[in-house]
């Protein structure tokens, strides 16, 4: 195909990676979250704790809440009304939108945090007990590697006895279920509603579609890709494709769809499935 006359044309091997840059580029405010107030410095409106420690060049807007011993590193920015517990460590040039809770954590350089997430609560740990169920304490952290992005509601729990680990580059969608001890790596991608069970063991560069399920104490392979909607019981190992309730490698799956409609089409027409 050929373009109309008189259109310039750029031709790129990888279309999109070149698009995003130049996008980055003309529109660098919208590759990186601003202040909502415009505010610099630390707002007046602000309730930092005198033992916090905020460097030079962080913004912190009105209503956000450093607690004691908390660290914030230059450039970053705290929007209104967001919360950063005792004692964490937020690094430089990141972002924290608003309303967002941050407890018992320990983040790095350039990690986006958007609006409405909630780092370091409790994990779902109960046991049962005579009078029913008893809370079994959670004393671990969450850590939080460089330029990680989690998105909206958005829930990271802190670990029971281990750290909750979310690996270097690693970007998580909006409304994304995050349980305790969870180690993901470096350089995932986790689509919007998906559900991580408590001691999953993730690879690096592993992708996951909307709505993945994840049972308990799993290990994802490095490099697999989780089709959307599917439910895992097993492991899955590297570099695999795959899908399905219960998931099963991809081409398995796909074969016994086929096979199923074969059997409709078949019972359909009347022929009992012989042909």
């Amino acid at each position: 195909s050929s373009a109309p006359a008189g259109i310039a044309v750029l031709v790129h091997p990888r279309p999109q990676q070149a698009f995003a840059m130049v996008g980055r580029l003309l529109f660098p405010a919208a590759a990186t979250p601003a202040p909502m107030t415009g505010e610099t410095g630390i707002s007046p409106h602000a309730h930092i704790d005198p033992s916090a420690h905020v460097e030079a060049g962080a913004i912190v807007e009105a209503g956000a809440i450093i607690g004691p011993r908390a660290s914030i590193g230059s450039g970053t920015v705290i929007a209104p009304h967001a919360v950063i517990g005792p004692s964490c460590q937020f690094g430089r040039d990141g972002y924290v939108g608003p309303g967002a809770s941050i407890q018992y954590a320990l983040i790095g350089n350039r990690v986006i945090i958007h609006g409405g997430a909630r780092i370091g609560q409790d994990g779902f740990g109960f046991v049962a007990g005579a009078k029913g169920p008893e809370r079994v304490p959670q004393i671990g952290r969450v850590v939080i590697q460089d330029d990680v992005e989690i998105g909206s509601n958005t829930t990271v729990d802190r670990g029971a006895m281990s750290d909750t680990i979310i690996g270097q580059g690693t970007k998580i969608d909006n409304l994304v279920q995050i349980a305790h001890n969870v180690r993901i790596g470096r350089n995932c991608i986790i689509a919007g509603l998906s559900g991580i069970s408590g001691s999953v063991t993730v690879g690096d560069n592993v992708t996951m579609g909307g709505g993945v399920g994840l049972a308990d104490h799993l290990t994802i392979g490095t490099g697999a890709k989780l089709a959307a909607r599917s439910g895992f019981m097993s492991n899955v190992p590297a570099g695999e494709i795959w899908g399905g309730y219960p998931a099963q490698p991809m081409a398995e799956a796909m074969r016994e769809i086929a096979a199923l409609r074969r059997l409709a089409r078949a019972r359909k027409s009347g022929d009992g499935g012989k042909n």
